[in-house]
This record gives C-alpha cells, structure tokens and sequence, in this order.
C-alpha cells in the first residue's frame, strides 16, 4: 500500500472509529511515512468527525468513539516517536472558570503531547487564580486556554492580562467556539487554533514570535 492510501486509511479509521489503528495502520506508517504526516492525517480525521459532529450527522456517542479512537493513535504515535529531550517545550491548558466543556480541550492537548510538548492539563472550569500558579510554578513556554461560551471572554481576558503582565515570556493561545482571529486579537492572545489541524503550525508560529523576541531560548521544538 502507498503512502498516501495508507494516510488516507489513518483518517478514515480515526473518522470512523474503526480498529485495527494501533495494531496494523499506525506501524505500517511508521515505517513507510513521514511522523508529520502520519500526525496530519491522525489531525484530520479528528477535524472530520468534529465536523459531522457539529452538523449533527455523528450523535454525541460516535463523536466520543472518534475521539477514543483518535487519543489512541496519538498515544501509540507519540511513544514511538517522542524526542526524550528534557528540555521539551512546556504547555499549560486548561478551561477557563464557568464552563464545564472539556471534549475540545482534551483534543488539543492530546495533539500538542504528539507534537512533543509537555503537558500540564489542568481540566475544566479553572479559576483564573489555579493558572497563574501553575505557570508560577511549571514555567510554561505556551499557556493554551479554551472556553465554549463567550460568557467567560471577560474572565479570560482577565487571566491573559495578568499573565501578560507577571509572566511576559508565556505565550498564549486561546481556542473554542466564540473566537475567531480578530477576537483572539482583541482580547490580547498571541495565537489562535482554528482546529485541530492548525494547532501545530500555530504553536511553532508564536514560539517563533516569542525567539524573535527574545524570551526563549532557541531549544525545543
């Protein structure tokens, strides 16, 4: 099989939440593909199935199914081609407080985990005073907060001033359904993911921002 069927057959299984990812597709990949491209293709059939999802074809169980399905063949991708540099880039995430919504943030971190980031999940409905301990505390290079309800924006805008300000090496990232990139701007983010398949692009982007600036060291990913 090609290479590119063969990538076509990991976003169909992800979208499908079909077996057989982890045991035959994914090691066959390994062997024949780029990891970049066998993470693109694991990325888009997540983004597939978000999509059937939000147009109501896929019902909430067969999203759920996707998303086990897609977290395993992370899990088998990023433990066999994880880098074992201790000096991996960092992330926080989590949701801010007043929403419960979690099923896109554990999307992202899953994805920055492959990508090679270590990663601190701090769950949902996150106080604004939990993140800046922890970024206090972990140093994060990125800290990636998410909400699913534009009731929170005042809270978060609230968190990203703070941390802009006490801790202005951290770069942040902001994602979920109110925001596009004029939103991400105004409330004083440094990026903004779309999807999941613009999440890796988008983090080496601000990371790329924040060398130019100077407040990283050029290491890491």
């Amino acid at each position: 099989m090609g290479d590119e069927k063969l990538l076509e057959r990991i976003e169909d299984s992800v979208c499908r939440f079909e077996k057989g990812l982890e045991m035959e597709l994914l090691p066959a990949a390994l062997d024949s593909a780029p990891a970049k491209e066998i993470l693109q293709a694991l990325n888009m059939g997540i983004e597939k199935a978000r999509r059937l999802f939000k147009k109501g074809e896929y019902a909430l169980p067969d999203f759920l199914l996707a998303i086990d399905t897609y977290r395993a063949g992370v899990n088998f991708f990023k433990n066999r081609v994880a880098d074992a540099d201790k000096a991996a880039r960092r992330v926080v995430i989590g949701v801010v407080e007043g929403d419960v919504h979690d099923m896109g943030k554990n999307i992202v971190a899953a994805v920055l985990e492959a990508c090679g980031f270590q990663v601190t999940d701090l769950g949902k409905n996150i106080p604004g005073d939990q993140f800046l301990e922890t970024i206090r505390s972990a140093r994060p290079d990125i800290l990636a907060l998410s909400t699913m309800m534009s009731t929170t924006l005042e809270g978060m805008k609230d968190i990203i001033e703070q941390v802009k300000r006490d801790f202005p090496e951290t770069m942040i990232l902001v994602g979920g359904a109110p925001f596009d990139p004029d939103l991400a701007r105004r409330i004083g983010a440094d990026g903004y993911a779309e999807n999941v398949i613009t999440i890796p692009d988008e983090t080496k982007r601000v990371l790329t921002v924040a060398r130019e600036k100077k407040l990283l060291k050029d290491t890491g990913p």
